[in-house]
């Protein structure tokens, strides 16, 4: 069997002998996978499965034994895609690069542009995500830069870390909201109000859980998304108070939503991080010192 022959067998196999299924889930026609299991069985003298009334009903064992081999063979092959689409994007001089959807959208939404302008033989593929997903990517060589929201949990002789930008998490909520009457915030004064904030992915969520724990407030966080979109909407003529990063509040309309700072704030701070290298392509530098000097502040 080639690759696509050993994908029909485990999709056979998975839609439960179901043929007409199987064709369907694969694209193609019910007697094309028919000829495929005849061809096989005639050409090598053997059979591959149990047959009830002209059904396929199971496997028989030379049949088991070729669809362990299969399953691992595809897994292979699957990998080796990766590879090899990898390979060829660092070939190419494309930096992988992940960072969170709000950064992205708050600070590099103009910057990507105007780096490209000015060194159009960069290439740059961006992986958005949650912190905790992007570093297990940036460890796993996935990726060449992420940005990392502090603390980073890297290896800081194994990863180059710049701060790259320093701010806090505020709550957003409706302007109505009886919270809006305080200057600022004690985390015990969310006591009663349904909490949202970003998905576990995220290190947010874990540092706002920890300070929600500490004051016996983590059962109330009831809403969490990837979208900081619907984080804020949801606050709309409602009492759920929404806690992620400071900077969004630009993009909001005053007289619908309302931020209040903490006094004992969760801080915002997010890294410029790669893994520490004998040597880097010179796009690879070039993208990674743009970006130093542009966001670059020191402690």
């Amino acid at each position: 069997m080639d690759i696509v022959q050993l994908i029909y067998f485990i999709n056979i196999v998975e839609c439960d002998y179901n043929l007409s299924l199987a064709a369907k889930k694969i694209h193609i026609s019910q007697s094309a996978l028919s000829q495929f299991i005849s061809n096989f069985e005639y050409d090598h003298d053997i059979l591959l499965f149990h047959r009830k009334n002209k059904r396929l009903y199971s496997l028989t064992r030379a049949g088991e034994k070729i669809y362990e081999f299969a399953l691992k063979i595809v897994d292979q092959y699957e990998e080796m895609e990766e590879m090899v689409r990898i390979e060829s994007l660092k070939q190419k001089g494309t930096i992988r690069i992940g960072m969170p959807s709000l950064i992205l959208r708050v600070y590099f939404s103009n910057f990507f542009p105007h780096l490209l302008a000015n060194h159009p033989e960069a290439h740059i593929e961006i992986t958005e995500g949650g912190s905790n997903e992007l570093r297990r990517k940036l460890i796993n060589d996935d990726l060449d830069i992420a940005i990392l929201i502090e603390p980073t949990n890297l290896d800081i002789k194994t990863y180059e870390q710049h701060v790259t930008q320093i701010d806090e998490m505020v709550a957003f909520f409706d302007r109505n909201h009886p919270l809006n009457k305080k200057e600022t915030l004690k985390w015990s004064d969310l006591k009663g109000y349904p909490i949202g904030t970003f998905n576990k992915e995220f290190m947010t969520y874990s540092l706002v859980q920890e300070k929600l724990r500490q004051v016996k407030l983590e059962d109330q966080i009831k809403f969490t998304s990837s979208s900081w979109d619907y984080l804020i909407d949801i606050t709309k003529d409602t009492d759920v108070v929404t806690i992620i990063s400071r900077p969004i509040e630009k993009y909001l309309d005053a007289n619908v939503f309302a931020t209040k700072h903490f006094k004992d704030f969760i801080p915002f701070n997010f890294h410029l991080c790669r893994p520490i290298k004998n040597k880097y392509s010179s796009v690879e530098n070039l993208v990674f010192n743009d970006i130093i000097n542009h966001f670059y502040q020191p402690i």
